[in-house]
């Protein structure tokens, strides 16, 4: 039977291997064809004779490429995920404030109260946790009306949350992330400016935190996210409950914003005695909320007060209580 003909795409791989210097023999073996067939090959003249580059990928060298890439990315960051955070001396219970959900840059936020809570935080000296959506940043694109319920466009909207923040800043523990500016700023362009401000500020979490307080010789395990998956129309802490029911058994406080419903919890799971809270909104005049949800939005933001010689958390729904208390109990 004759030897049915060499193909191109054969004959360029003869060609090819040989250039690299293969012996016949080893072209043959190669590629399964006889020597004669080689000899030949490499004996004709090519039709096209040419500097075709072709590939060389090696899965490792670009694995280690990847590695190296990654430990940049890492110390380029800014987030973390968790934190040890000392506050004040040790000789006095410390207070916390979860403030979040201010949507500022919007028509229906309450600025009186922006104005008036800044003005009592920074009187009071407390401390701040910054639980996320500080802006409108309606940038989604998908209502005309969420679109013009802005008072602020973007830009000024950024610039606000950086000369407002300077103001606080001494005072903030920790922010974290949210969807109204971090997540939205992220899905339309694959970064935020909102993150940027607050990661090189404070302590930032991208994601769920796990930061660990020091108040005097006692450290309290909080875990803290803009939001928590699960949700009760009944209970507005039932997200941050669950979470730590089942991911974080160890954490003892659970902080979330998100909700505009503000809810304390104070209960015993698996031998720790928890806290979970949620905060209210300065959005009081959103029409959304009053379509879809209620009527009766609160400006309330639970505060906790730490305890420097015991380990206990007693929680308020407002500062002034949680000041009254403190300054009764302290030595």
């Amino acid at each position: 039977m004759p030897t049915p003909p060499l193909g191109e795409v054969k004959a360029e791989a003869i060609r090819r291997l040989k250039a690299k210097g293969l012996s016949n023999e080893k072209i043959a073996d190669e590629l399964q064809v006889s020597t004669g067939t080689v000899s030949k090959c490499v004996r004709a003249k090519p039709h096209i004779e040419s500097d075709k580059k072709f590939d060389e990928f090696a899965w490792r060298d670009w694995s280690k490429w990847i590695k190296d890439g990654q430990k940049l990315k890492k110390k380029a960051s800014r987030s973390q995920e968790q934190a040890a955070i000392k506050l004040g001396d040790g000789t006095r219970p410390e207070i916390i404030c979860q403030l979040g959900d201010l949507h500022i840059g919007a028509w229906g936020t309450d600025y009186d109260l922006l104005e008036k809570i800044t003005d009592e935080l920074k009187e009071t000296g407390v401390w701040v946790a910054l639980m996320g959506d500080l802006l409108e940043m309606a940038i989604k694109l998908r209502s005309v009306l969420e679109v013009c319920s802005q008072v602020l466009p973007p830009e000024q909207q950024v610039q606000f949350l950086e000369s407002w923040i300077e103001e606080i800043l001494p005072q903030v523990v920790f922010s974290v992330w949210c969807n109204h500016g971090v997540e939205r700023e992220e899905k339309m362009s694959g970064v935020s400016l909102i993150k940027g401000i607050l990661s090189k500020k404070t302590v930032y979490f991208n994601g769920i935190g796990h930061p660990d307080v020091q108040v005097g010789n006692q450290v309290y395990k909080i875990a803290a996210s803009h939001k928590f998956r699960g949700s009760s129309m009944y209970d507005s802490t039932f997200g941050a409950k669950r979470y730590s029911r089942m991911e974080a058994h160890d954490r003892e406080i659970i902080m979330q914003g998100d909700l505009h419903r503000y809810g304390i919890s104070q209960y015993s799971e698996g031998g720790i005695e928890k806290v979970a809270i949620t905060s209210g909104t300065l959005h009081l005049n959103s029409g959304y909320a009053k379509r879809y949800f209620s009527l009766k939005t609160l400006p309330i933001f639970p505060c906790l007060v730490l305890h420097h010689d015991q380990h206990k958390i007693t929680p308020f729904i407002n500062l002034g209580d949680a000041l009254r208390y403190r300054d009764a109990v302290q030595p």
